[in-house]
């Protein structure tokens, strides 16, 4: 090593040794004093239709009743939850759900 290689290696480990040195000089401490309120937000909504389909609505009540057109309305559901639409031809009935989520 020469001359000027050692005096730059002591010149690194000065600036180390000082960065080290005031590191530990430093503290952190949070604010004494009233803390700040938590606001509070509602809780999620839950729905209550998990379950939809041509499946569990028959299980929930009379099978048959949902091939009849004047069934009481108690039978009645959405639509939306047994069939799926074309897009670009709402008129156009594209499939049937058995079973689906809801989310």
């Amino acid at each position: 090593m020469g001359v000027h290689m050692k005096k730059y290696l002591l010149i690194a480990f000065a600036i180390t040794g000082a960065g080290l040195s005031t590191a530990g000089a430093q503290t952190f401490t949070a604010p004494v004093g009233e803390r700040p309120k938590a606001t509070q937000r509602p809780p999620a909504p839950v729905y209550d239709r998990g379950v939809a389909g041509a499946v569990p609505r028959a299980a929930r009540g009379n099978p048959i009743q949902m091939l009849n057109p004047a069934a009481p309305e108690r039978y009645r559901a959405p639509v939306e939850d047994t069939v799926t639409y074309d897009p670009d031809n709402p008129s156009r009935i594209t499939g049937i759900i058995l079973v689906g989520l809801r989310w």
